[in-house]
């Protein structure tokens, strides 16, 4: 199992771990502090409960991830994810469980909890099972993220658009030319009432001047979701005429289909045009204003980002030197149990010689006192059911010490797996 292919949807994740036995809780909590940035524990369903909402006051958010055993003191493992599930609705919750009561099952299951963990942990499912819980968050996370991308950029458009209605003649028409929107420097420029100009083709200001060609080209490019630039000659309401500079943009929705035209355009006359560079000047001291703001936001959230990795890099490193402390004393209690193993083993071996020498012995005395043979028998029987008994319990010991050997060879695994992260 590779860790970093685990970490990278766990690293930024926070969780609270509840377990009454104190020696898998230190030795899960060891695990999980090199996948997450926040591990808070608890062995009591009460205190965690406690812990739950003090997170959630302290930093306006919950837990990610919540691993809770079932069997807890004060308040048991269903009530407390009652609890949370009522605070949170969408908590979500890992438990783990050496039991298989078919009853809390089911309970856990109408509830809406799917991921779980059996004691003895078997690391690849435990680390499968974060991943699993962690990719959903992140997906939410990068969803908000974008949300308020998108809110930001509305805010930011409405802040121009703001602006721009007030340096230019700006108006909006459906697919067909039929106008929707004007603002007030187009009324006064055209000298129409906004009642007199929505729901009316935008020709109704079109000079006989202008080469019908123009408009042609213009239709031609907008409605290929192009952006059309040009000079235009238009005829105000009273006769007169005036020279604008247009921009006429298409508006795509959603499915990327056109769904309106906006039009901004600027008056060229000499008096127009100088206000229009003062009003440009505005627009751009305010644009290079928003730019600098978002580019220190920017820089700001790099530098969190950066302490946060600091962060967890030594978080990461003194976790590796306690697990490396961990694996020295592990590796020292094998040698001693694998010493000891073999000085059983030899006393095993002599002893099983002696006794089959002794058994032989005692088979020969039989062959020449037959009048004592049922007594011969029975201290026979009774060797061989010790010896019986020394193989069964030496047999035990050898299960112990595979199953010891197992243990240490993940830990190993694990160990390797820092190792090669901290290289």
């Amino acid at each position: 199992m590779d860790l970093n292919s685990i970490v990278k949807y766990t690293h930024s994740l926070k969780i609270l771990y509840i377990e009454d036995d104190i020696d898998l809780l230190e030795h899960l909590t060891s695990i999980l502090e090199n996948l997450f940035v926040t591990v808070d524990t608890s062995n009591d369903g009460q205190q965690a409960l406690n812990m739950y909402n003090k997170f959630y006051e302290d930093n306006n958010q919950f837990y990610d991830i919540v691993l809770t055993d079932i069997e807890l003191p004060h308040i048991n493992g269903l009530n407390l994810i009652e609890s949370m599930l009522e605070l949170n609705p969408t908590q979500h919750v890992v438990v783990i469980s050496a039991y298989n009561d078919t009853d809390k099952l089911e309970k856990l299951l109408s509830l809406g909890i799917d991921n779980f963990l059996h004691k003895p942990i078997d690391f690849k499912v435990f680390f499968e099972t974060f991943k699993k819980c962690a990719i959903p968050i992140l997906e939410q996370r990068e969803m908000l993220s974008k949300l308020n991308n998108v809110q930001e950029i509305n805010y930011n458009l409405e802040s121009v658009m703001d602006i721009i209605n007030q340096v230019a003649i700006v108006s909006k028409t459906d697919l067909e030319g039929i106008i929707t929107y004007v603002n007030d420097i187009f009324c006064n420029t055209s000298q129409y009432s906004k009642e007199e100009l929505l729901g009316k083709n935008h020709n109704i200001l079109r000079h006989h001047d202008m080469p019908s060609i123009v408009f042609q080209h213009m239709w031609e490019e907008i409605q290929d979701g192009k952006i059309w630039k040009g000079k235009l000659k238009n005829r105000a309401k009273d006769g007169s005429s005036y020279y604008v500079n247009a921009n006429i943009f298409p508006i795509f929705n959603t499915n990327n289909e056109i769904k309106e035209y906006i039009a901004i355009r600027f008056l060229t006359t000499n008096e127009e045009v100088k206000n229009r560079e003062f009003k440009k000047k505005v627009l751009e001291q305010y644009q290079e204003s928003k730019r600098r703001d978002f580019t220190s936001r920017r820089m700001i959230d790099d530098l969190k980002k950066q302490l946060i990795k600091y962060e967890n890099f030594d978080l990461l490193e003194f976790s590796l030197k306690k697990m490396k402390k961990k694996s020295l004393d592990c590796t020292s209690q094998l040698n001693f149990t694998e010493d000891k193993n073999k000085n059983l083993e030899l006393d095993f071996t002599n002893y099983k010689k002696n006794v089959l020498k002794n058994v032989s012995a005692i088979l020969e005395k039989n062959k020449r006192l037959q009048m004592k043979s049922d007594v011969h028998d029975q201290k026979v029987d009774s060797l061989k059911k010790e010896i019986k008994a020394k193989e069964d319990e030496f047999k035990k010991m050898l299960d112990t010490n595979e199953q010891r050997a197992k243990e240490i060879e993940d830990l190993r695994d694990v160990i390797k797996h820092l190792e090669e992260e901290d290289n």
